[in-house]
């Protein structure tokens, strides 16, 4: 699927308002104006935010055809994300995090364009959901981390890095992922 199909995709997909296929969440609207809000009115964007996510996970019984519609769109957006198109993706990946907030490729996908955005506040959060959803996905914890540098919160950002080598410790999945954490926590001493 190419990138001008997947954003088109996207837009049929949420101009259907039948009850099996609802329309954009309002909520969306929100956090996009959140992110282009200035680094003081944090708190609030994380209590926003959260309330958001708790309403996602009220609505995240989803039925086969949801289902289906909600991976055209991950695809979609991981497309986008992969050329750099993060301002494309960005109500995308909201949609699926407030959606779907069980799965962790939704909230992880958020996080990391928001990451991408500049937003490390915001990405720590939805990181940090995928970590609830998943104490051991080793990504998120070590994305959170590079969040907790950007804010320069060293001493969070060392524990985090800490933290995810212990994740991965005991698989090769995350080989190349490990070895730079290695590299990162050398940096820091």
């Amino acid at each position: 699927m190419g990138i001008r199909a997947s954003a088109a995709l996207w837009r049929a997909l949420m101009k259907d308002s039948s009850p099996s296929q609802p329309a954009p969440l309002p909520e969306i609207t929100q956090i996009l104006a959140l992110v282009n809000q200035s680094p003081g009115e944090c708190p609030d964007k994380l209590i926003r935010l959260q309330d958001t996510l708790a309403k996602g996970i009220e609505r995240a019984s989803l039925t086969a055809p949801e289902v289906e519609r909600l991976e055209k769109v991950y695809e979609g957006a991981y497309e986008l994300y992969q050329v750099q198109r993060y301002r494309e993706a960005l109500p995308m990946a909201l949609q699926l995090a407030i959606s779907n907030p069980k799965d962790i490729r939704f909230l992880f996908m958020a996080g990391m364009i928001l990451q991408s955005l500049g937003d490390p506040l915001l990405a720590a959060t939805f990181h940090a959901c995928a970590l609830q959803m998943d104490p051991t996905f080793m990504p998120a914890a070590f994305r959170m981390a590079e969040c907790y540098t950007t804010l320069e919160e060293d001493e969070e950002a060392r524990e985090l890095l800490e933290v995810s080598l212990d994740m991965g410790r005991h698989s090769d999945e995350f080989f190349e992922l490990q070895r730079l954490i290695m590299e990162r926590l050398a940096q820091t001493n």
